[in-house]
């Protein structure tokens, strides 16, 4: 096994035993000490890489955005297409993103995604909605976003049931009607 390969392990077992803790309870009660006796690591291995379990989630968080900044970056500018691209991602790490979105993680992160996509789109938004003041279509982004990530935030507690495409519908729906009112 490489150098790479035990790195990419070492973080691995770290983050799976942050987040099987994180399932029985909160953040603020999680310990280094913990997260290493699960791991079967020892204290000197996980500061390495970490400097406490809140920079272990906020690494974690960073990892999931930059794997969707590369997803946007395949041309899918509509929010359909990357609320779709959003919930496969998330889907196919379930488990790890149920934790993470719980009210033992970060219950603002699908906040943060959603403020990636605005920044993504931000520019289009004034061909989008030419009607509106700058100020008015941020208010529209972030009405539509909120709503956005409830949903998400309810899809995920529900154990992703729905289809990705049912749920992308929906919300598209939904954002169609809105448009349409205004």
């Amino acid at each position: 096994m490489g150098l790479d390969a035990r790195i990419r392990y070492t973080k691995m077992v770290i983050k799976d035993a942050f987040v099987a803790l994180l399932k029985e309870k909160p953040l603020n009660k999680v310990t280094v000490k913990e997260i290493c006796n699960l791991a079967e690591i020892n204290r000197a291995t996980f500061y390495k890489y970490y400097s406490d379990p809140y920079d272990l989630l906020n690494k974690m968080e960073q990892e999931i955005m930059l794997q969707l900044q590369e997803n946007m970056k395949t041309g899918v500018n509509n929010f359909r297409d990357v609320f779709i691209l959003i919930l496969m991602s998330i889907r196919a790490d379930g488990e790890r993103y149920q934790t993470l979105f719980s009210e033992n993680g970060d219950n603002q992160f699908p906040g943060k995604i959603f403020s990636l996509y605005y920044e993504h789109i931000a520019k289009d938004a004034s061909n989008q909605f030419p009607g509106l003041s700058p100020t008015q279509q941020e208010w529209l982004y972030y009405y539509v976003a909120h709503g956005c990530c409830g949903i998400l935030q309810r899809w995920i507690s529900d154990g992703m049931k729905e289809s990705v495409e049912n749920v992308s519908d929906f919300v598209d729906k939904l954002i169609a009607n809105t448009v349409k009112w205004l």
